[in-house]
C-alpha cells in the first residue's frame, strides 16, 4: 500500500506524554506528600535541565552531574533542603516512575488518525539510547512507528537543534519507505516533512533550519520572541494539536 506524502516526526518528552506526571509520582513516592507548589518545582527543574542539557549531550559534563544539578537547584529554590546524594536518589525514583507514563489522549488520537491516512511516523529525540527506548516501550509507540524510523541522539551522534540529526533521519526514512515499497524514488521530492515538539529552541529551530514544517505544542505557555525563526503552527493544547493534524492531512 502506498503512503500519502506526509511524514510526521515526533519528539518524546513533554510531547507524546506529560513530563510532569512522572515527576509528581516520584516526589509523592519519595516524600509521601505533594507540596502546593509542585508545578513550580517542576518548571524550575525543567529550566535548570535545559540550562546545561546540551553540555551533557556533548560530554562536557556527566549525566549524573546534570541530574543532581537540576534536582538540587529546583528544590532549594522552592525551600526544600537537599544534598547531592538525595538529589541523585530522587533522579533514580523519577527514572523508575517513568514506567507509568502514557500517551496523552489527543496525541494518541492524532497518531491513530495519521496511521489511518497512510502517513508515516518517526521519532527524533535527544537523550541516552536506553532511557529513550524505554519510554518508547512504555508508551507502546511500536504500534505507530517502525523501529527503523526511530532516531536517538546518542545513536546518531548529533542532537537537536543540529540539522544533521534531522537530515540523517530524513535520509534513512526515505530509504526505508523505498525498501518497503511504500513509495517510488520519484516520489521523494514530493514528501512533506513535519516535526512536532514542545521545545522552541530544540524542536522549532531545529525543524526550521532543516526545512521541516514545524509544529510547536506549546502547552506550557512559553512566551518566546524570536524574529529569525517562527513555528509554522503553534498550538497551546493537545486537543488543538489533534484538530491541526486533521486539517493538515
Amino acid at each position: 500500500m502506498y503512503m500519502n506524502r506526509n511524514v510526521f516526526f515526533f519528539d518524546i518528552d513533554d510531547t507524546l506524554y506529560d513530563l510532569e506526571y512522572p515527576f509528581r509520582l516520584a516526589f509523592k513516592k519519595m516524600y509521601n506528600y505533594l507540596p502546593k507548589n509542585i508545578h513550580q518545582i517542576f518548571l524550575d527543574f525543567r529550566r535548570y535541565n535545559n540550562e546545561i542539557y546540551d553540555k551533557a549531550l556533548n560530554g562536557e559534563i556527566s549525566m549524573e552531574y546534570l541530574c543532581i544539578y537540576r534536582t538540587k537547584n529546583s528544590f532549594i529554590d522552592n525551600g526544600i533542603s537537599i544534598d547531592d546524594k538525595e538529589a541523585m536518589q530522587f533522579h533514580l525514583v523519577y527514572l523508575d516512575q517513568k514506567k507509568h507514563i502514557k500517551l496523552e489522549d489527543h496525541v494518541r488520537m492524532s497518531l491513530d488518525y495519521i496511521i489511518s491516512k497512510s502517513s508515516e511516523i518517526g521519532i527524533i529525540s535527544n537523550g541516552p539510547h536506553k532511557e529513550q527506548y524505554n519510554k518508547i516501550k512504555y508508551l507502546d509507540m511500536y504500534k505507530y512507528v517502525d523501529k527503523n524510523n526511530i532516531f536517538v541522539s546518542e545513536d546518531v551522534g548529533f542532537h537537536k537543534p543540529d540539522s544533521r540529526i534531522f537530515c540523517y533521519a530524513k535520509k534513512h526514512i526515505e530509504d526505508n519507505l523505498i525498501l518497503n515499497n511504500k513509495l517510488q524514488p520519484y516520489d521523494i521530492p514530493n514528501l512533506k516533512y513535519y516535526y512536532i515538539g514542545d521545545s522552541f529552541e530544540n524542536d522549532v529551530i531545529g525543524a526550521k533550519i532543516s526545512n521541516f514544517g514545524s509544529i510547536w505544542i506549546n502547552h506550557r505557555g512559553y512566551d518566546i520572541n524570536c524574529e529569525k525563526y517562527k513555528a509554522d503552527f503553534e498550538v497551546k493544547t493537545f486537543e488543538e494539536f489533534y484538530l491541526l493534524i486533521k486539517s493538515i492531512i
